[in-house]
């Protein structure tokens, strides 16, 4: 895993370049089509990675945008799917039941059929009527990583070349998004012994919750799952208003708080912190460089340049996979196996098949 993880940067930078012809052809192609609105759907890091590119979606491009679980998707499928709808199936796999069956479904009532996959062999990539293959390699360990910077890169890509063609915000932000695997390579360095430090102090906490706003949002999800698939602790998500709005008065000293504080949400991010520390919880803040937390925070780790605010969980997301991996040391688990992994693959794969890295040969 901790390979992986340092292998983000260089898995989104040969995702971007591999898919930028085929994402330019499709952008092409949903103008010429005429269509109303855009559906992604997937499950697990595939589900959170495209939480991650909502906001570039909502931002930049005028067709409105559904983000929804697969497990969700037959509530809306005869509402929302027809051949005025792109339907972007994520699955990193490709083989995981729900998503590729969402894919299907939308094809048959007439949909733009897009698969986000790591395998082109899979049943997603068979599917989709235009396959997004990422190139972030092998990825033999089941809490994924750097398949979730791909994939969550890619689908910002996509988003961007479905603004309008005048649009040089929409511009500028690609060329940020392309230079980001050299911004990850930096945080991922800068940060990892910051992480190392903490962990004595943090591995004492039995629960936690990750909250953020905007792209962080999504990284608070997917830590979330991380943490506790990996360290097997009990832990939560929510935005960051959404845990002071009530949820923050139930925690106590067993609980730490780990707000993504962006320049955007700092004031917001400040209330928050003042009332985790009057329940007795604690906090670790993953703050931009530079912000002011008046003190508030009982630890901090910041990233090493600013973040661009739809952006931001690409930069976001690298620091807290660390986090994930040391602290499952830190509970003495194998983050590369967890224990439940077989009987949990057996419940969501399609019947005889298989994970890509795990098929026989």
């Amino acid at each position: 895993m901790i390979k992986y993880i340092h292998e983000g940067p260089d898995a989104l930078s040969r995702t971007l370049e591999a898919n930028r012809a085929a994402v330019g052809t499709l952008s092409e192609r949903v103008r010429e089509t005429g269509l109303l609105r855009i559906l992604v759907t997937g499950v697990g890091s595939s589900y959170t990675a495209a939480t991650m590119a909502l906001p570039t979606f909502r931002y930049h491009c005028a067709l409105p945008t559904y983000v929804m679980p697969a497990s969700e998707f037959p509530y809306y499928v005869s509402r929302l799917v027809n051949k005025r709808s792109l339907v972007i199936a994520v699955s990193r796999s490709g083989e995981r039941g729900a998503v590729v069956d969402a894919l299907g479904e939308s094809v048959r009532r007439g949909a733009l059929g897009v698969g986000v996959t790591g395998a082109a062999d899979s049943l997603l990539a068979l599917k989709a009527q235009v396959a997004l293959v990422t190139a972030d390699g092998a990825e033999i360990t089941f809490p994924k990583t750097k398949s979730v910077i791909a994939g969550a890169g890619l689908l910002m890509a996509v988003a961007l070349a479905l603004a309008n063609p005048e649009d040089t915000e929409a511009t500028a932000r690609l060329e940020q998004l392309q230079a980001m695997p050299a911004q990850i390579k930096c945080t991922l360095e800068a940060t990892e012994p910051r992480v190392k430090a903490l962990l004595p102090t943090v591995a004492t906490h039995a629960h936690a919750v990750f909250v953020g706003t905007g792209s962080n949002f999504g990284v608070a999800i997917e830590a979330a799952m991380k943490v506790q698939e990996a360290a097997y602790i009990t832990t939560r998500y929510d935005s960051t208003d959404g845990l002071l709005n009530g949820p923050v008065g139930g925690l106590d000293a067993d609980w730490l708080v780990v707000p993504m504080v962006h320049s955007r949400d700092l004031t917001l991010s400040l209330e928050l912190l003042r009332v985790v520390r009057s329940v007795g919880a604690h906090s670790l803040c993953l703050s931009e460089p530079g912000l002011d937390l008046r003190g508030l925070d009982d630890w901090a780790i910041a990233l090493p340049g600013p973040a661009d605010p739809l952006l931001a969980a690409i930069a976001y997301l690298p620091p807290l996979q660390l986090l994930t991996y040391y602290w499952a040391l830190a509970c003495n688990r194998n983050p590369d196996a967890p224990a439940a992994m077989r009987a949990i693959l057996d419940a969501v794969l399609s019947p005889g098949r298989e994970e890509p890295e795990l098929r026989k040969p």
